[in-house]
């Protein structure tokens, strides 16, 4: 990525988490990124095309460090427990990103597509719960209702985290994944 366009993406991400879509302005988004507004349309042609990029980017972020170091080799509960901790930590460490994901992951802004393309990127859990629905290790479930529980329970931790920083530490991060694996299970 070229740097003047992650300085726009940048830029933008703070302002939409501040702002949100409406309260935020091409143009403040250029003068944040340091960058003449024609610059910012010279790589995003509309305000819809940038947010949906940064969605996409924000996104396979928080992707390509969870699903990094997955091993299918080891047990469905081990895997998915390394998946549910990178999650948490890539929230607790990128707020900002958090928040936009938060924020926008309902969006009618964003588009079918860029959900679709994200979705390509989540093999690590689809293979996790579907071995584990073979194995009846978990609950036969719909996968879209596997991954929303997922991420409702990354959602409530990160925020129980943010309110109470002084509990982030192994043993409560181990009972609340015992708490979100008990929902699974069989």
């Amino acid at each position: 990525m070229k740097e003047k366009e992650q300085k726009i993406l940048d830029a933008s991400l703070n302002l939409f988490v501040d702002k949100g879509f409406h309260g935020t302005s091409t143009a403040k988004i250029a003068e944040n990124a340091g960058v003449a507004t024609g610059t910012l349309f010279h790589y995003f042609k509309t305000k819809e095309e940038l947010i949906n990029c940064l969605y996409l980017s924000t996104k396979e972020s928080m992707l390509n460090e969870i699903n990094d170091n997955y091993d299918n080799k080891k047990d469905i509960k081990e895997n998915l427990k390394n998946l549910w901790l990178k999650s948490v930590k890539f929230c607790t460490k990128n707020p900002q990103k958090f928040q936009f994901i938060l924020i926008f992951q309902y969006s009618p802004y964003i588009t079918s597509l860029t959900k679709k393309q994200i979705e390509t990127q989540t093999e690590c859990m689809i293979e996790t719960y579907i071995k584990g629905i073979e194995k009846h290790e978990i609950k036969e479930i719909s996968f879209e209702f596997a991954m929303d529980y997922f991420w409702g329970n990354i959602t409530s931790t990160v925020n129980y985290f943010r309110k109470h920083p002084e509990e982030l530490n192994e043993k409560t991060l181990d009972q609340v994944f015992e708490l979100f694996w008990d929902g699974i299970s069989t």
